[in-house]
């Protein structure tokens, strides 16, 4: 690791060292939120820990001296640290404007200023960036909540130069069966009548689209078109009104019905190889991450324990954590 790369790096650990008066001041109250759940901020050895994960992105993405695009980049943590080990220029994109708010600040706010890094607001999928505009492009817990999951790939592979790498890695692995029953009641939270977030959009939608519903009538239209998104929400309505039955059979079950989006939608580590496939990026499953050297604790033995078996067969990974990792490469 370059002298530059320790300055930056020992900058942004002292920013995540803050109290919360010194964050608050410049950074959205999500911030501090999110980065508490994930007992991040003022504990240096989960700091450590996302700089390491960040490390083996880079490394993974091949991605020294090159060109890096990172979709659904949340608050751009993840691509400033590629950005700091040492890729040429690394774009970040984002939906919320309040993410790209921070990761435009800490970019910023480094010792020396991260000058080759952008957040950018906008879906990077539909943003129209030339073709082979990127050596590297990245997916950090972003696939599963993708509508469009094949045309993601295709529009990834474009982008990519002859030879570049599509990295994945999202925790809605559904080959790990202990997050299966939590997953899964995050779905019916979603549809929880009467108040649960897609129900209550959907509630909206039809009482919009077809006035003078009686209440028992709207509720159970409602439920009938569960899973059903955008202009399908009215033709099932219309459907229903007229025979008593939806024949549109969703995808998906709990889905936003404004947009389309899934909540966190399990994908399979070995469907997901055979997408790639089909979009000709050549798949390789890639070992759990788990870090080093961070805790004084059995914790640390048994990562110790988990990361040498995984290491030397990766398809374990799949079956003993949460988080499946996956890369693509391009052909030269």
């Amino acid at each position: 690791m370059t002298d530059l790369a320790s300055r930056r790096l020992a900058s942004l650990r002292a920013i995540l060292m803050q109290s919360d008066a010194e964050l608050r001041a410049h950074l959205p109250d999500y911030f501090l939120t999110y980065y508490k759940h994930l007992n991040i901020l003022r504990n240096p050895a989960r700091i450590e820990h996302i700089f390491q994960k960040g490390r083996e992105m880079y490394e993974y993405l091949e991605s020294e001296g090159k060109d890096v695009l990172d979709l659904g980049a949340g608050f751009g943590i993840e691509a400033l640290l590629v950005a700091i080990y040492g890729a040429r220029e690394v774009i970040a994109t984002e939906i919320d404007h309040d993410m790209v708010a921070v990761g435009a600040y800490l970019a910023k706010k480094i010792d020396p200023p991260v000058e080759h890094f952008e957040s950018r607001y906008g879906d990077g999928i539909a943003m129209e960036f030339p073709s082979a505009s990127f050596d590297g492009v990245m997916a950090n817990c972003v696939i599963s909540h993708v509508r469009d999951l094949e045309g993601f790939l295709r529009e990834s592979h474009r982008l990519l130069r002859p030879g570049g790498i599509f990295f994945l890695s999202d925790e809605n692995n559904s080959l790990y069966l202990p997050a299966r029953s939590r997953r899964r009641k995050g779905w019916r939270d979603m549809e929880r009548e009467p108040d649960g977030p897609y129900f209550a959009a959907r509630r909206a939608m039809v009482a919009e689209q077809v006035p003078g519903l009686a209440e028992s009538q709207l509720l159970e239209a409602v439920r009938r078109t569960r899973g059903l998104w955008g202009t399908q929400v009215a033709e099932g309505v219309r459907e229903f009104q007229a025979s008593g039955h939806v024949s549109i059979v969703p995808e998906f079950r709990y889905r936003d019905p404004r947009d389309g989006q899934y909540p966190e939608r399990e994908l399979n580590p070995f469907w997901m190889m055979d997408k790639f496939r089909e979009t000709k990026l050549e798949p390789e499953l890639l070992p759990a991450f788990f870090s080093r050297g961070i805790e004084v604790h059995p914790r640390q033995v048994v990562k110790d324990f988990l990361r040498f078996f995984c290491s030397r067969w990766p398809v374990l990974s799949v079956y003993l954590w949460p988080i499946m990792r996956l890369r693509g490469r391009k052909a030269r």
